[in-house]
């Protein structure tokens, strides 16, 4: 399944309304799946010097993920396609 990185600017964020981002998160992927549009959250980042986050999921579509953060009311900027190279895969 494809890897999608989905950027956002959330200034101002504390660490409790991050942890429940990430919960609405886990909750709405979770409920998708079910529902027969599989997506997962894999990780996020958060940058605080610019109160940017980099979030990372697995679906079919830059859609699906898109309507899983719609769902989780969680803003983001952009959607992108990834490919992902690590050390030990090269």
């Amino acid at each position: 399944m494809p890897t999608y990185v989905v950027e956002r600017t959330l200034p101002g964020i504390t660490p409790e309304a991050l942890q429940s981002a990430g919960l609405r998160a886990k909750t709405c992927c979770s409920e998708m799946t079910r529902e027969g549009q599989p997506v997962r959250w894999i990780r996020s980042f958060f940058l605080p010097e610019s109160a940017q986050t980099h979030c990372y999921f697995e679906g079919a579509t830059a859609e699906d993920i898109a309507q899983a953060n719609e769902r989780a009311q969680i803003p983001f900027t952009r959607i992108t396609q990834i490919v992902e190279m690590t050390p030990e895969a090269l």
